[in-house]
């Protein structure tokens, strides 16, 4: 179970160390393999563990490409999709590309999603939580059906 922030620094080669406690965890869980794509929603990354992923992929595969929007989700989550491996040193390559899609620079924050993360540009995800706390304090969480069901 992956959760909570943490933020990292992202170095001149584009790598970024997984946080120690995470990675004990996502050998046991991957053998460090992990699979990178893009938030259809948020300007940020998704990471998932390499069986996870894989569930999410069949999922997909299974979708009807007979609708635009069903083949355009397909192809940003599928096809922006590049498998990492985790190094001796728990280090991750995050490529040019998907760090240009989410805007991440220097420094980064890792957020534990229960079964994957999201990896944000620091400055971008303190922008965006504000917006949040804005909208939930303006009852922008009371229209989600959702959320009727549970118990915080």
């Amino acid at each position: 179970m992956f959760t909570g922030s943490t933020a990292l620094v992202v170095d001149d080669k584009g790598r970024l160390a997984v946080p120690t406690r995470q990675r004990a965890p996502l050998l046991d869980a991957c053998e460090g393999k992990l699979v990178i794509t893009v938030d259809t929603h948020e300007k940020c990354l998704r990471v998932y563990p390499a069986e996870e992923w894989q569930a999410v992929a069949a999922q997909l595969v299974k979708l009807s490409d007979f609708k635009s929007a069903t083949r355009n989700l397909k192809r940003l989550l599928l096809g922006n999709a590049e498998e990492v491996e985790m190094d001796r040193n728990g280090r991750i390559l995050v490529s040019a590309y998907l760090r240009n899609f989410a805007g991440i620079k220097k420094n980064a924050v890792l957020v534990g999603m229960v079964n994957r993360f999201d990896l944000w540009d620091g400055d971008h995800l303190q922008s965006r939580s504000g917006d949040w706390t804005a909208e939930g304090s303006q009852g922008g969480f009371d229209d989600c059906d959702d959320l009727s069901e549970l118990e915080l």
